[in-house]
């Protein structure tokens, strides 16, 4: 059964949408959602293959081969994603629109350099690969680039600082690739989404203890009620549909999505005096 809200994002109609960290959680989301609101083609990259195999099959099925494509891709390693992206330009001829949804919270006790490899070269490499494709400066057709970041990001804790620098980074990064002035040149909109805590297997209690036993417990009482999935989901459509460019955006608590630009920019308003 297709979403409550399906075929109301006119900018993902007939598009050509690349998602990294696809193959289960809100990736995966993204990816169903695309294609049943109508996305002409949805390109996936994943370095889980069994769930990125299986969530292919799956879409084939509902959707047809020629709609969706698994790629098997560690974007924290350039030539993999590199090579990633050329191969979706060699099956659709083009590209509309990027999510750089992957993400890391722990791999091991010493991930932190796999959380900045992932969360935010990754968020960068992809980017700018994108903006290379898409850009009008590039010959390209323009197009939309949304960077998922986290509420972390605007927070001040003294838990997962490696985790939070990687998100605040990947939101400083996007608003700087969202300029007028760049969207002037690229015809590309560089937008970011902070996510509230969300049901996926992130934020599982064995998974957080892998990187910060103290903290896990208190993750998890501070966000006893995780959105939804799709309300994640839900939320990012909206913002490719509805934001400028260098907008800022935050999803959370299940509620629709809701501008963040202003606060930002009073913030550095702030910031900035010196």
């Amino acid at each position: 059964m297709a979403p409550d809200f399906v075929k109301r994002f006119v900018d993902v109609d007939d598009k050509v949408f690349l998602v990294t960290g696809g193959a289960a959680g809100v990736g995966a989301g993204l990816v169903k959602a695309l294609l049943f609101e109508n996305a002409r083609h949805v390109a996936f990259l994943d370095v889980a293959d069994r769930e990125g195999a299986a969530l292919e099959a799956q879409l084939i099925i509902k959707f047809g081969a020629l709609r969706v494509k698994f790629i098997k891709c560690d974007v924290g390693d350039e030539r993999q994603l590199a090579s990633a992206y050329k191969q979706v330009l060699d099956k659709y001829k083009r590209l509309d629109g990027v999510i750089n949804s992957a993400a890391v919270l722990s791999v091991d006790d010493n991930s932190f350099n796999r959380m900045i490899d992932i969360n935010f070269t990754g968020t960068v490499n992809s980017t700018l690969k994108a903006l290379d494709i898409m850009g009008a400066d590039k010959g390209g057709s323009g197009g939309v680039i949304v960077n998922i970041s986290s509420l972390l990001a605007l927070n001040l804790t003294s838990h997962l600082p490696v985790y939070a620098a990687t998100k605040a980074a990947v939101l400083q990064f996007s608003i700087r690739m969202g300029t007028q002035e760049q969207f002037t040149r690229t015809k590309v909109r560089v937008l970011s989404v902070c996510l509230g805590p969300t049901d996926t297997a992130i934020l599982y209690k064995n998974n957080l203890t892998k990187f910060d036993t103290e903290y896990a417990p208190c993750l998890s009482s501070r966000a006893p009620v995780r959105q939804r999935v799709e309300s994640a989901v839900k939320g990012i459509l909206e913002v490719i549909n509805k934001a400028s460019t260098g907008d800022t955006w935050i999803v959370e608590s299940d509620k629709p999505a809701y501008d963040f630009t202003q606060n930002i920019s009073e913030a550095f308003q702030i910031l900035s005096k010196t």
